[in-house]
C-alpha cells in the first residue's frame, strides 16, 4: 500500500494557518451577529435589565414553597433590596459601569495631555 507523503514543517504551518483563519472567521461573524442583536434589541434589553432592579423578584422564577418568616418592620430582612439582590445587581451591572468609568478616564486622560502639551510650548 502506498503510505500517505509526510508534510513538511512549512505545509503543516499552512495548513494550521488555514484552520485557525477559518476559526476566526467564524467567530468574527459570530461576534458581528451578537452586536447587530444588541443594536437591533438594546432599548429593550435595557428596559428589561431595569424593569428587573425595580422588581428583582418578579420575573421566570421558581417559587418554592418556603414559609415566610415573620419579621419587624424596621429590621433589614424586610427591606426591599436586601445584599443579596445589590450584590446581584451589582453584578450585572459591572460592565456597563467599567464601560462608561473608562470612556471617562480616557476623556480625562486626553485632557490632561492636551493642558500638558499645551502648557509646554508656552
Amino acid at each position: 500500500m502506498k503510505q500517505p507523503a509526510k508534510q513538511t514543517p512549512q505545509e503543516m504551518l499552512s495548513a494550521r494557518k488555514a484552520i485557525l483563519q477559518e476559526e476566526c472567521r467564524i467567530r468574527e461573524q459570530k461576534l458581528n451577529d451578537d452586536f447587530s442583536y444588541l443594536r437591533e434589541n438594546a432599548g429593550s434589553l435595557l428596559l428589561s435589565g431595569l424593569s428587573g432592579l425595580i422588581a428583582p423578584n418578579t420575573g421566570t422564577r421558581k417559587q418554592t414553597n418556603v414559609t415566610p418568616v415573620k419579621t419587624n418592620v424596621g429590621s433589614p430582612a424586610s427591606s426591599v433590596f436586601n445584599l443579596a439582590d445589590l450584590l446581584s445587581t451589582t453584578k450585572v451591572l459591572w460592565p456597563v459601569i467599567w464601560e462608561i468609568a473608562q470612556s471617562m478616564l480616557v476623556s480625562w486622560g486626553i485632557n490632561r495631555i492636551k493642558q500638558w502639551l499645551f502648557k509646554s510650548k508656552k
